[in-house]
Order: structure tokens, then sequence, then C-alpha cells
């Protein structure tokens, strides 16, 4: 009888610890969903520019998708190209997971309209590889673009030799709700495996 009680002691008692165990680990894992989920910044500015058929498009008809945004001009020396070749291979990467165009949508935003006519900037999507299934390329008037640009916080200014002086700070996710989620920099510098990361993870929210 003895021998019975302490065998069922046992089984009570490992039991117990299996389900604090358990409890634990649940509470160990909502702390650690919580803690690594990216803030919110701010709402991303809706803006209207035109797409390389010359239609209109509203920044908003892409809700619903997470969006990384750049801000570039084709003729840049080396930030947006070096970018814009690093946003590439995460266009290959996210279709390699299934989420190009149905989940992710990426956006350029041209700030050179003069010279990034719509053949221009179609050329220059060729040469980079860009998939226009899932990314857009927009333009507008100088005074258009310059203030999508300064409404999402940055600036631009226009050099005597026609290059251009702009953040390099200016790479941003946007989740399916349009919210800033993050913002990288450009270039060399551009964290691209992070950026994956993030993508991923707000096109599973």
């Amino acid at each position: 009888m003895d021998t019975a009680k302490k065998r069922n002691n046992l089984l009570l008692n490992g039991l117990i610890g299996v389900m604090i165990i358990a409890f634990l680990v649940g509470v160990g894992y909502w702390f650690w969903s919580g803690y690594t989920k990216l803030p919110f910044l701010n709402r991303a500015p809706d803006f209207t520019l035109q797409n390389l058929a010359g239609e209109n498009v509203n920044f908003t008809d892409y809700n619903g998708k997470v969006r990384l945004v750049e801000f570039i001009y084709t003729n840049c020396p080396d930030i947006c190209p070096v970018t814009t070749a690093k946003m590439v291979n995460l266009q290959n990467d996210l279709k390699e997971a299934g989420y190009w165009g149905s989940k992710v949508h990426f956006v350029s935003v041209t700030f050179d309209p003069d010279h990034d006519t719509a053949d221009v900037l179609q050329k220059h999507a060729e040469a980079m590889g860009i998939d226009q299934q899932g990314w857009t390329l927009l333009r507008g008037t100088e005074e258009e673009t310059h203030a999508v640009v300064e409404s999402y916080g940055n600036f631009v200014e226009e050099q005597a030799d026609g290059t251009f002086i702009h953040a390099t700070r200016s790479l941003y996710l946007v989740d399916a709700k349009n919210n800033v989620r993050k913002v990288y920099y450009m270039g060399e510098e551009m964290p691209t495996e992070d950026v994956l990361k993030d993508i991923t993870k707000l096109a599973k929210e």
C-alpha cells in the first residue's frame, strides 16, 4: 500500500512538474514574441504618383501588403544602385518563400523626374532585374516627388552638377496596415539579412 502511494505521488509530482515547465515555456515565448515584435513608428503618408504606364497610383492601393519603399534617381553614382541591387536579391529570396507580389510589394520613387522618364525607368528596371509583378516604379513632377520625400521625414537637394544630396537612411518598411515599422540605411550599410527577416516577420502577422 505504501509503495502504491509513493508511486502515485511520484506520478502526480511528475505531472505537476511537466505542467509547470509547459507554463514557463509558454510565458517565456509570450515575452519573447512581444519583445521581438517590430515597433510602430508612425503612419505611412499616402501619396499619388504615376507608374510607368502613366496611370495614377495611390500608395494605399497596396494596403494589405508589406512594402519596402526606396527613394532614388537613376543617375545616382553609388548609394541608389547598390540599394536597388540588394533589393533585387531580396526580391529573389521572397519569390522562393512565396511572398513576392502576393504579400510583399516593393516601391521605388524617383526624385529626378526630368531625367527619369518612364522609358528611362523601364530600362533601369530591366537592367537591374526588377520584377514588376511585385515592384512598382513611380514618378511625378519634381515638386510632387520632393514633397513625398519630405512627407517621410527626409530631404533631397539638387546640386549644380545634376547630382542630389539626400538622406542615406531612407529605406522604409511599411506593414500591411500602412504603418512604418522600420527605417534602414541604404547602400553598403543596408542590412539585407535583417531586412529579409523583418519583411518575413511582417508577412506572417
